[in-house]
């Protein structure tokens, strides 16, 4: 059965390092949280260049991934092998049986790993690397499980996050490890000699990601401004949000409006609405402002635009922005009657 993400790098940072890892799913950041255990606990800093290597899937071949883990390291020691996103590489029957042999059977002087998003378990050589000892399911956590998931990274650096404070900081972020962490980072630096974050500190410095980039992109669809979503897609970008999030974030606003409207025509109030949908009240309030600027057919084009996206998304191959730039422009021409 495949690692949880912490259990890897507990495993990592007391030494008890795998030869192989197979990194697979949506949560990158995660992935990143490994890797980086890995190089602390194999690389020193100075022998970078002879103890660490790395390989983009889709231009190279597994018999360089499996020859340079045959390769000695000139210094000694464990060299580090990484090869990047094997779901945008198609894998020949005798490639695919050749990393799994590999994999069931490393060599002693280094460690091998691979990172993919997607994956299709159906497959015989993924049900094999799943299989592996270093397997690794880096999958968006659950919200829930996040909570504690905060409060354990701010207790590593010497400071207690009121679980108020924690539950804010999912509120307004969601269930993003990589931005919840940087957030965190930011609310811990403030806090400084204090070490006793509450919801006061957080609510003062982590502004409203999820809603402000939902409605902020609903708002500029509506208003057919191409300029000004395309920025909030870019912003989300440059901070390290992962395309299919971002997608997902899209998708989530087109659901709550598609929901609250209905609710709405049927005269429902919006307190009736909140409880209906299991959602807050303001979040609701919110929806309502855009709801009367999107007809049925405007959002039933919207939904064909973004499965078609989604679809894109998920085929190697494409490009990610450019797929959500289209997107965008798709979008304000639904958000217009085009």
């Amino acid at each position: 059965m495949p690692q949880s993400p912490d259990a890897a790098i507990r495993d990592i940072d007391q030494g008890r390092v795998a030869p192989v890892y197979f990194l697979y799913g949506e949560e990158r950041f995660l992935q990143r949280e490994i890797l980086d255990a890995l190089e602390r606990k194999l690389v020193a800093p100075d022998n970078r260049e002879f103890n660490l290597e790395h390989f983009e899937a889709r231009d190279t071949s597994v018999a360089d991934w499996i020859g340079s883990s045959k390769t000695l390291s000139f210094f000694g020691g464990t060299k580090l092998v990484v090869v990047r996103d094997l779901h945008e590489k198609t894998l020949e029957p005798e490639e695919a049986d050749r990393l799994v042999e590999y994999a069931q059977s490393p060599g002693p002087d280094a460690c091998l790993v691979i990172t993919a998003e997607k994956v299709d378990k159906k497959r015989k050589w993924v049900k094999s690397l799943v299989a592996i000892p270093g397997a690794v399911e880096c999958a968006a956590p659950h919200e829930g499980a996040l909570l504690p998931w905060l409060q354990k990274r701010a207790r590593e650096t010497g400071y207690q996050l009121a679980p108020e404070a924690a539950r804010l900081m999912m509120e307004r972020i969601g269930p993003r490890p990589g931005i919840l962490a940087r957030e965190l980072d930011k609310v811990l630096t403030f806090a400084g000699a204090n070490r006793n974050v509450t919801e006061e500190d957080v609510a003062g410095l982590v502004g409203e990601i999820r809603l402000e980039n939902a409605f902020g992109l609903t708002d500029a669809l509506k208003r057919k401004n191409p300029e000004q979503a395309l920025k909030l897609l870019h912003n989300q970008l440059e901070h390290g949000e992962e395309p299919i999030r971002i997608l997902g974030l899209i998708a989530w606003q087109f659901r709550v409006i598609w929901e609250v409207k209905f609710y709405h025509e049927q005269g429902l109030a919006a307190p009736r609405i909140a409880e209906r949908m299991g959602a807050k009240p303001f979040m609701v309030e919110k929806a309502l402002q855009y709801t009367r600027n999107f007809s049925r057919e405007m959002l039933i084009r919207g939904f064909r635009n973004l499965g078609a996206a989604d679809r894109e998304l998920k085929s190697s191959g494409n490009d990610p922005e450019g797929i959500l730039e289209s997107l965008i422009l798709q979008l304000c021409r639904s958000a217009s009657g085009g």
